[in-house]
């Protein structure tokens, strides 16, 4: 987000990150735009590269985060993704594995992750809407939430800023959570140069 001269910056963490990532954000934003999510094929090739994408960085945070946040398995979502790509005809692929995460750089690698699920309701509504049944059983992942988690994203991101209350900390934060898109990225490019004909 920009802001008209004059207008402060908002201050925090999350303010931070949303700056620092900004332009990767949108580069994810316009290559996953390619896929066709009313085509099945389409939502296939979707899921498959989340596939390649999501494991990696789940178990990079997990290993950074398991012990001072409980319940942080309960936020994987590769279970969900094995479960709809299975209602589609297709395997779990190979995950692309993601560099060791500090702590700092591992809750910034979560924001990217669970700021993910704001977009994957819009996405779902796509999907929906598209008329193919299969694919409309096939929505573990774009609809999944933690169980027992009732404040959603703004719960996470008051849980994010408690734990990283010393500004010194976000740079670190910040490049864990470029390296999540970079990630992410990489995962896309490898399954639309994998499934080029299903994306426009």
């Amino acid at each position: 987000m920009t802001f008209p001269p004059g207008v402060p910056r908002p201050e925090g963490l999350r303010w931070q990150l949303r700056a620092a990532t900004q332009s990767l954000h949108a580069e994810v934003d316009r290559v996953a735009g390619r896929y066709i999510l009313t085509d099945r094929a389409g939502y296939r090739d979707f899921l498959l590269f989340h596939a390649r994408a999501m494991p990696g960085l789940e178990q990079g945070c997990a290993a950074a985060l398991g012990a001072e946040w409980p319940g942080w398995a309960a936020r994987h979502r590769s279970p969900a993704l094995a479960a709809d790509l299975a209602l589609l005809g297709s395997a779990m692929p190979a995950a692309l594995p993601a560099p060791p995460l500090g702590r700092e750089a591992a809750l910034g690698a979560a924001y990217v992750l669970e700021g993910s699920r704001l977009g994957n309701a819009m996405l779902l509504r796509q999907v929906l809407a598209g008329g193919d049944a299969v694919s409309q059983r096939a929505t573990a992942y774009l609809s999944h939430r933690p169980e027992g988690e009732a404040t959603g994203w703004p719960g996470f991101l008051a849980r994010l800023e408690a734990a990283l209350p010393d500004p010194a900390l976000w740079p670190a934060a910040a490049e864990g959570a470029c390296l999540a898109f970079h990630h992410v990225l990489a995962a896309l490019r490898q399954g639309q140069a994998a499934e080029p004909a299903h994306a426009v």
